[in-house]
C-alpha cells in the first residue's frame, strides 16, 4: 500500500520554524541580561566590540515599526537586502523572499510535484541560516532611529547590536548601511555582477505580483503586467505571470472534478509552466518625495536570490513605467549603452533649464536635447515667480523622452495682493468723502454741537 504524502504539513512546519523563531528571538532578552554563563560579554565603553566571523547564510527579517512608519520600514528592509547582496561570501535572503519560495512550492504541489524531498531540499539548505538580523524603526521627535541585532541562529544568542539615526529617510538609509557593515565586519568585497544566462533548451521565469507600499494596489498590478512584457523581450526567456499560473491551476482543478484524468498532457503542460528556472518578485512604493522600485530574481533550483535591483526617482507617476524598464535591465545584468534625446515643456512662458551636468539653457528650448547618455537623468528648472523644480526622468537608446514640468507659483508678497489694495482704496475713498462732508457748511436749520 502506497503511503500518502503530506507536503502541506512539511511546508507549514518549515514556515512556522522560519517565521516565528527568529522574530521571537529579536524580542527575547539576550542571555547576558539573565546571568547566563554562556552569554556574550558586552565590551565596556571605549573598547572595540569583537567582530563576528565570516558569514555564510544570513536571514534578514522585516524591520518592526509602528503603522505610520510601515512603508518606510519595508523600503529600508529592501535596502538592507540590496546592500548585503552585493557582498561576496554572504548569501542573504529576506522574509518576503522566503514567503515567495514557499508559495512557489505550494503551487508545484498543487500539480502533484513528483518528488517532494527534492523540491524542498534546496529550499531548506538555502534558508538554514547561520545568522539572523532583526531590527526596529522608530521616531524620536523629528529624528528616525534604527536599531539592529545580529543573532546566531543555532545558539539563539544575540551577538551584537548597532544603530543609526537621521532626520531624513535618505540619510537614514546611508547610516543603516554603515551600521550593517559595523555589525557584520568587513563582509567581503562586492561580488561580480550577475548576468542572465539562457540555457540551450531555453529558460523560464514566473512573475509574482509586485507588492505596494504607499501607492494604489492597482498600480502594482499594472506594473506587474508591464514587468512580464519587459522580461519577454529578453531572447530565450519565456515568462509566465502569477495570474496565468493560477488560471491554469483552476482549469486543471475543474477538469479533475469532472474526472477527466486520462488527459495527462494537461498536467505535463502545467507542470512545465510551474517548473520554472527563476522567480521574479519585488515591490513598488513611495518614500518621501521619491518613487522606489525593488526587483528580485530568485534561482528556483538553487533556492537563492541571484540578483537584485533598486531604482528610486523623483518624478511623476507616469515615469514609473520607464523606471521599471530600467530596473529590469539592471536585474538581468544587461549593459545599457547608446544615447537618447529629451524634449522639455512646462507651464511657464520662459525660464532656465539645466539637464544633468550640462550648462543651463534658456526656456523654451528651440529643439530637443540630443546625445544624452542612456539612463536616469535629473532636470532642474527655474522661472520668475515660481518655485525652483527638480525632477528625474529616463532616456533610452535611440528614443526621445518628452518631459512635462509643472512649476508651482510663489506666494504673493503682502503688498502684491489685490484684495489688500482694494481694501486700502475703500478706506481712502471713505476718508475723502468724510473730509468733504465735514468741510461743507451745515444746511440751514442744522445746529452743530461739540462736546468736550
Amino acid at each position: 500500500m502506497r503511503t500518502q504524502r503530506t507536503p502541506s504539513l512539511t511546508l507549514l512546519a518549515l514556515a512556522l520554524t522560519l517565521l516565528v523563531s527568529p522574530l521571537a528571538l529579536a524580542d527575547t532578552p539576550s542571555p547576558a541580561s539573565e546571568g547566563d554563563e554562556a552569554s556574550v560579554e558586552v565590551p565596556s565603553a571605549g573598547e572595540e566590540a569583537p567582530r563576528p566571523s565570516a558569514l555564510k547564510r544570513v536571514v534578514v527579517y522585516k524591520l518592526k515599526s509602528d503603522e505610520a512608519l510601515s512603508a518606510l520600514a519595508n523600503q529600508l528592509t529592501d535596502d538592507m537586502l540590496l546592500h548585503l547582496g552585493k557582498k561576496s561570501g554572504v548569501s542573504v535572503i529576506g522574509e518576503d523572499e522566503i514567503q515567495v519560495m514557499l508559495s512557489h512550492e505550494k503551487d508545484k504541489e498543487a500539480v502533484l510535484c513528483d518528488d517532494e524531498q527534492r523540491c524542498l531540499a534546496k529550499l531548506n539548505e538555502a534558508i538554514n541560516a547561520d545568522k539572523v538580523i532583526t531590527g526596529h524603526l522608530g521616531q524620536i521627535g523629528e529624528s528616525y532611529l534604527i536599531t539592529l541585532k545580529l543573532a546566531d541562529a543555532a545558539r539563539a544568542v544575540v551577538e551584537g547590536g548597532e544603530s543609526a539615526e537621521a532626520q531624513k529617510p535618505g540619510e537614514l538609509a546611508v547610516g543603516m548601511r554603515e551600521a550593517l557593515d559595523r555589525l557584520l565586519g568587513e563582509g567581503g568585497a562586492e561580488r561580480e555582477r550577475f548576468k542572465m544566462q539562457i540555457a540551450a533548451e531555453g529558460t523560464a521565469a514566473a512573475v509574482i505580483d509586485l507588492a505596494t507600499h504607499g501607492v494604489d494596489e492597482r498600480l502594482g498590478k499594472n506594473l506587474t503586467q508591464l514587468l512580464s512584457l519587459e522580461l519577454k523581450k529578453f531572447d530565450g526567456l519565456s515568462v509566465i505571470s502569477r495570474d496565468e499560473v493560477q488560471t491554469m491551476l483552476r482549469f486543471e482543478a475543474e477538469k479533475q472534478m469532472l474526472k477527466c484524468t486520462s488527459d495527462t498532457s494537461c498536467l505535463v503542460e502545467i507542470g512545465g509552466a510551474l517548473g520554472v528556472d527563476y522567480l521574479v518578485s519585488g515591490s513598488v512604493g513611495r518614500l518621501g518625495d521619491a518613487f522606489v522600485i525593488i526587483l528580485k530574481l530568485m534561482d528556483v533550483h538553487e533556492a537563492k536570490v541571484v540578483s537584485r535591483s533598486s531604482e528610486s526617482f523623483r518624478g511623476q507617476e507616469t515615469d514609473l513605467a520607464s523606471a521599471l524598464r530600467f530596473s529590469t535591465f539592471q536585474l538581468l545584468g544587461l549593459n545599457l549603452e547608446g544615447s537618447g534625446a529629451l524634449s522639455v515643456s512646462a507651464n511657464v512662458d520662459e525660464g532656465s533649464v539645466q539637464v544633468a551636468n550640462q550648462d543651463a539653457r534658456d526656456f523654451p528650448l528651440v529643439e530637443a536635447i540630443t546625445g544624452l547618455e542612456v539612463g536616469k537623468i535629473g532636470v532642474s528648472m527655474t522661472a520668475d515667480g515660481y518655485h525652483p523644480l527638480f525632477q528625474e526622468t529616463y532616456v533610452f537608446n535611440g528614443l526621445q523622452t518628452d518631459l512635462q514640468l509643472s512649476l508651482e507659483p510663489l506666494p504673493q508678497a503682502w503688498y502684491e495682493r489685490w484684495y489688500l489694495w482694494a481694501g486700502v482704496g475703500a478706506v481712502i475713498v471713505g476718508s475723502v468723502t468724510a473730509a468733504i462732508l465735514l468741510a461743507e457748511p451745515p444746511p440751514p436749520g442744522v445746529t452743530t454741537v461739540s462736546v468736550q
